[in-house]
């Protein structure tokens, strides 16, 4: 009877480093990681790789499941840098129009050229049209010029901030308003903000890029947000396709990846670091990066709760104790429309159940990517915002309710507004809500889309990648520089220097 309470002893997997999870972050922290022959495993919970950009298949129809647009992939921007180190060539087709914004009154075209932006701008809006997006693209290369080759920023130790009183970093000085100054500020300069359509316009735009609006996000992170368009690539076969080179290279350098590995607890063990997975496994490394929310990763620490790990994830997690989450809906056609880009933002004229967004936004298959779609038919993505307590406490039966209610609107909408999609049969239709979210990412509550940028917690003060705690660090959308692909991508650039120098 003794003997057989007595738990068994577990051989820890010792490894070099461990990365939690396999979304972008972790992929691409990982695989530079492996490039410069360090030992590295990825843990990941889910049995597919991508985290928010990752996919499902339904039959010969292969879908994103949330993030859908690929930006900055020249080679001196966040992910191209990370892809021409690591010599991937990804199949992405950069996308002129970058968007179609299909507003109340009329479709505005995202055109690729400023030149030709601005002029589609002036056609539907008033105000200093040339002057306020001139300003802004301005805005954007100083600010990749900022943050090029600083994985200082923001600074964590007295070495760090050494350097960031460099006297080659003062000619930044004059950018620093823009970390507290909202959007909206930039919009009463230039005369754009008296025109109702375009504040709805400028609001919606920033709510997929920055998860705020004019009034909340900073304008030099706004920037980036509103002239990204100009730089869209369509990743053939879908997010996941880059996802998997990174893949490749981790393993062809020596890494491991191990699917269905979801942790749940984190503890400090001589001098290392002890990981446990539900399925029984267990991992010792001397570093660790995670790329795991920072609300989740504040309960799979253990230690004091007044001070250690579990306390800093904690605090910084009480920070943000609401950010948003997603509604989706996914449908493939019997058909191939005809639409200026793959990418649409759908501006709503009636509100739809539980979305708190003005806006859908559609991704649709193009013509010939049959790793999505067979000959003749598409794929559709579509997205908005939604909050957690729309879908909190539902027992099941009132969720599939609710989701249902959710699902005819949107659907019914869609074919309203999508006259493209006339006379085509839809073959599929499948939907996501927050619980969705907790089950395939077991991200807290659903929260997804990361931390909006916002005046009130400017960029500088986001939890930085390296942690008080020797050997841990943290990346993915609830860490510097914060949410979206590229950003991801640069906090694991970053993160690896650190661990690297």
């Amino acid at each position: 009877m003794f003997l057989a309470l007595v738990r068994p002893l577990v051989t820890p997997h010792s490894t070099e480093t461990l990365i939690l999870g396999a979304g972008y972050a972790g992929l691409a922290a990982a695989a530079l990681l492996a490039a410069e022959g360090r030992g590295v495993t990825v843990l990941e919970a889910h049995d597919t790789l991508g985290g928010c950009a990752s996919f499902f298949k339904t039959g010969p129809y292969t879908f994103d499941v949330g993030a859908t647009t690929f930006s900055a992939v020249r080679p001196d921007r966040p992910a191209g840098r990370v892809f021409a180190h690591l010599g991937i060539e990804p199949a992405f087709e950069r996308v002129d129009p970058g968007m179609v914004i299909r507003m109340p009154h009329a479709d505005v075209v995202r055109h690729a050229s400023i030149d030709s932006w601005i002029h589609e701008a002036q056609q539907h809006f008033s105000g200093d049209q040339p002057g306020f997006w001139k300003q802004l693209y301005h805005l954007e290369e100083q600010v990749w010029s900022l943050i090029d080759g600083k994985s200082y920023i923001p600074p964590v130790t007295m070495r760090d901030w050494m350097r960031m009183v460099d006297p080659r970093n003062l000619v930044s000085l004059p950018l620093l308003p823009g970390l507290v100054r909202p959007v909206r500020h930039l919009m009463q300069q230039y005369g754009v903000d008296n025109d109702p359509t375009f504040r709805r316009f400028v609001d919606e735009q920033l709510l997929i890029s920055t998860q705020n609006n004019a009034a909340g996000a900073p304008y030099l992170t706004g920037a980036m947000g509103l002239t990204y368009p100009s730089e869209t690539y369509y990743p053939v076969g879908g997010m996941v396709r880059p996802a998997i080179l990174l893949l490749r290279s981790i393993t062809q350098n020596g890494g491991t990846v191990k699917f269905r590995r979801a942790v749940t607890s984190i503890e400090r063990h001589d001098r290392r670091w002890r990981v446990t997975c539900a399925n029984g496994d267990v991992y010792d490394a001397a570093t660790v990066v995670s790329s795991i929310p920072i609300w989740n990763m504040a309960s799979l620490l253990s230690g004091d709760a007044d001070q250690g790990p579990a306390r800093w994830f904690q605090k910084h997690a009480e920070r943000f104790p609401r950010v948003w989450s997603a509604l989706t809906l996914y449908f493939a056609l019997d058909g191939v429309p005809s639409v200026a880009s793959p990418y649409v933002q759908l501006h709503l004229d009636e509100p739809l159940p539980w979305v708190h967004s003005d806006s859908l936004f559609l991704t649709i298959s193009r013509p010939g990517d049959t790793q999505k779609a067979p000959v003749g038919h598409c794929t559709v993505t579509v997205s908005t915002h939604a909050r957690i307590d729309d879908w909190q406490g539902l027992s099941p039966e009132e969720h599939a309710e609710r989701k249902a209610i959710m699902t005819r609107a949107m659907v019914a909408y869609i074919k309203r507004r999508m006259h493209e999609f006339d006379g085509m049969q839809w073959i599929h239709e499948d939907a996501g809500t927050p619980w969705t979210w907790v089950k395939y990412t077991h991200r807290h509550h659903g929260f997804v889309g990361g931390l909006p940028h916002a005046t009130r917690q400017p960029l500088l003060t986001l939890p930085p990648n390296q942690t008080p705690f020797p050997g841990l660090y943290h990346i993915g959308d609830t860490a510097f520089p914060g949410q979206g692909t590229p950003a991801v991508m640069l906090g694991a650039w970053n993160t690896v220097e650190r661990i690297l120098s």
